[in-house]
């Protein structure tokens, strides 16, 4: 099924007015209402567009993607807009979505088709280029292109990039450091060929440093020693990575189903699932996070 095939020409709407993104959105709404015989709440809806964009960041430079779940509603409808001031939205296309009651499926595999397309510089390059000549020759370009529409959503649909990893030679000092500038508190570990190999813990490293009696006693009141920190101090930069990593992380392939993955990730009660391919070479991370901004509130 093409892409393409999810869209209304008549609701490519081009040389669109407004100095905001308020005035821009609020005439698309005007017109989709009118067109598909809605009755829509314009003011609470355009706030919603704007507070979801402005917490999820664009997808790629010059396209503004508002969208909103409206529970009145009982289909997906869909509004590409070329501005006459781009500037207004921060984009020369807006691809806006109205999300139905029961649509939120259907939405995912029409934005992650999109996503997966325009992760290709020259795909995304052309993409803007076609709609800068005007509406006729854009809609043209966009029935032409093969995008195919994805039948099921996967983990490279939903995943984050694996942008923060340790080496398995590292030491601990290092662990250290990305926990604190990141603020992740699992991080992948990866050989010299970027293969996972593991996961290391926070939690687990630096409990790893207390004596397991410690870990069988009801009172605690009477521990106050400060010895286990200068422990940890002396010995982060000599203790390797390797030694307190788990060798066998959740992991899940790019094409592993949304579903299964939320199970896995659920089920092992995991910080993170790692999304590997074939050769096992980490791709990217799919957390709790993921579920809830790219799949709840996406």
């Amino acid at each position: 099924m093409k892409f393409v095939s999810m869209l209304d020409e008549e609701l490519l709407l081009d040389h669109i007015p407004g100095n905001s993104r308020e005035e821009v959105y609020s005439w698309m709404l005007d017109k989709l209402a009118l067109y598909a015989e809605l009755e829509l709440d314009k003011e609470n809806l355009v706030a919603a567009m704007c507070k979801h964009e402005d917490a999820a960041g664009t997808l790629l430079d010059g396209l503004a993607m508002p969208h909103v779940r409206d529970e009145k509603l009982n289909d997906l409808y869909i509004v590409v807009g070329l501005p006459e001031n781009p500037s207004a939205v921060n984009g020369k296309v807006i691809f806006m979505t109205l999300i139905g009651e029961n649509m939120s499926d259907i939405y995912l595999k029409v934005i992650s088709t999109l996503a997966r397309f325009l992760s290709k510089p020259e795909c995304a390059a052309e993409f803007i280029l076609a709609a800068d000549t005007g509406k006729t020759a854009f809609w043209d370009y966009l029935q032409k292109s093969d995008i195919k529409l994805r039948n099921v959503v996967c983990a490279e649909d939903v995943m984050s990039p694996a942008d923060v990893f340790l080496q398995q030679s590292a030491p601990l000092s290092k662990a250290f450091d990305l926990f604190n500038s990141t603020h992740r508190r699992f991080l992948p570990v990866v050989n010299s060929a970027g293969e996972l190999v593991g996961e290391l813990s926070a939690r687990k490293v630096v409990r790893s440093f207390f004596p397991e009696y410690v870990f069988m006693m009801e009172n605690l009141n009477f521990l106050n020693d400060f010895a286990v920190f200068n422990e940890i101090f002396q010995s982060e930069h000599s203790l390797p990575v390797a030694q307190y990593m788990d060798h066998e992380p959740p992991c899940a392939h790019l094409d592993t189903p949304l579903v299964q993955l939320t199970l896995l990730l659920t089920k092992t009660n995991a910080g993170n699932v790692y999304v590997v391919d074939k050769e096992k070479h980490l791709k990217g991370i799919f957390s709790i996070d993921n579920v809830i901004s790219k799949v709840l509130r996406g």
